[in-house]
C-alpha cells in the first residue's frame, strides 16, 4: 500500500510539474517580467488615487459618524473660499519662481564649470555647490530660521553693529516670508540641476565649438545657436520634473514658516497637510488633492506639447 501510494504522489507531483512547464510556455515572458511591477505601480499609485477621487465627492457627519455622497461640492467649497484662491496664487508662484531660479541657476554654472576652468577649481567648487542638496530639507530649514532670527541671526547682528533700524527676520514678515523660502528653495536645489545640466553639457562635441570659433561665432551665440537647441529637451524634461516636484514640496514650507505669517507661504501642500492630518476634514483634503495632481498634470501636458512641437 505504501508502494501505490508513493507512486501516486510522484504521479501527481509530475502531473503539477508538467502543468508548470506547459503554462510557462503559453504566458509571455514580458508578462512574467513586467507583471509585479504593474501590480506594484497599481497598489500604490493608481488605487490610492482612485481612492482620493472617490474620497473627494463624500462628506462626514459627526452627528452620524458615517460619510454621505454630496458629488462635487467640497469642489465648490473650495473655490468660494478665498483663502484657497489665494494659497492656489501662492503655489503657483513658489513653483514657478523655484523652477526658473533652478533651472537658470543651474544652466549658468554649468556653463561656467564647463567652459574649460581649472579642474581642481572645478572639483571644489562642485563639493561645495552640492553640500545643500545633499543636506536633509529639515536641517536646511533650522539653518534658515536661525538666520532669520531677530535675535541671533548673524545679518540681524550685523545691521545693529550699523545701528541700523531695519529689522531683520524675514521668515517672520508677510511680505517676505515667500520670497525668503524661493531663495532657500533655489540655494538647496539648484545643486542637483547643475549636475543634470552639466551631464548633458559634457556630451555635446566640442568640435562644433570649434567650428563655431573658426567662423567667428561668440560666446553668446554659441549658447544660443549650438547649446541650447542640443540641451533642449534636456532642459524642458527637467523644468516638467523639478515644476511637479516644487508644486507638492512640503518639508521647508511647514518647518520654517507652517504657512504662515497670515497663511502667507501657505501653499497646496500645507493646506491638505492641515485639512487632513490637523482637522480630519479627510474629503476636503482629498479634494485639494485632486486639484493639485490635476494642476501638475496641466503644466506637464504644455511643457510635453511643447517638446514635441520642437522635434
Amino acid at each position: 500500500m505504501s508502494t501505490n501510494h508513493s507512486d501516486m504522489q510522484i504521479n501527481n507531483l509530475s502531473k503539477l510539474r508538467r502543468g508548470l512547464l506547459n503554462l510557462r510556455h503559453k504566458i509571455n515572458p514580458v508578462i512574467i517580467f513586467i507583471g509585479p511591477a504593474v501590480i506594484l505601480v497599481i497598489l500604490i499609485s493608481i488605487y490610492p488615487t482612485i481612492r482620493v477621487l472617490y474620497l473627494s465627492t463624500l462628506e462626514y457627519s459627526k452627528k452620524t459618524f458615517e460619510y454621505s455622497f454630496v458629488g462635487l461640492q467640497n469642489y465648490i467649497a473650495l473655490f468660494k473660499n478665498p483663502i484657497f484662491s489665494k494659497i492656489l496664487k501662492q503655489t503657483w508662484d513658489f513653483s514657478l519662481y523655484s523652477t526658473a531660479g533652478h533651472i537658470g541657476l543651474g544652466f549658468i554654472l554649468a556653463l561656467i564649470m564647463n567652459s574649460g576652468l581649472n579642474r581642481r577649481f572645478v572639483s571644489a567648487s562642485r563639493a561645495l555647490i552640492l553640500l545643500p542638496w545633499a543636506v536633509s530639507p529639515i536641517v536646511i530649514a533650522m539653518i534658515a530660521q536661525i538666520w532669520s532670527h531677530p535675535l541671533i541671526s548673524p545679518i540681524g547682528h550685523v545691521l545693529k553693529f550699523f545701528n541700523s533700524s531695519i529689522e531683520f527676520m524675514p521668515l517672520g514678515m508677510p511680505g517676505q516670508a515667500m520670497t525668503a523660502l524661493i531663495i532657500i528653495n533655489i540655494w538647496q536645489f539648484t545643486p542637483f540641476y547643475l549636475l543634470m545640466i552639466l551631464s548633458a553639457l559634457q556630451g555635446i562635441d566640442p568640435e562644433l565649438y570649434e567650428a563655431a570659433k573658426v567662423d567667428g561665432a561668440t560666446g553668446l551665440k554659441q549658447t544660443r545657436y549650438i547649446t541650447l537647441p542640443l540641451i533642449r529637451n534636456v532642459l524642458l524634461t527637467l523644468t516638467m520634473f523639478d515644476f511637479v516636484t516644487t508644486a507638492a514640496y512640503f518639508d521647508l514650507i511647514w518647518v520654517t514658516t507652517q504657512g504662515g505669517p497670515v497663511r502667507s507661504t501657505d501653499v497646496l501642500a500645507t493646506f491638505i497637510y492641515r485639512a487632513g492630518f490637523l482637522t480630519q476634514d479627510w474629503a476636503r483634503a482629498a479634494a485639494a488633492s485632486v486639484l493639485l495632481l490635476i494642476f501638475v498634470f496641466i503644466v506637464a501636458a504644455i511643457i510635453q506639447i511643447i517638446m514635441r512641437r520642437g522635434e
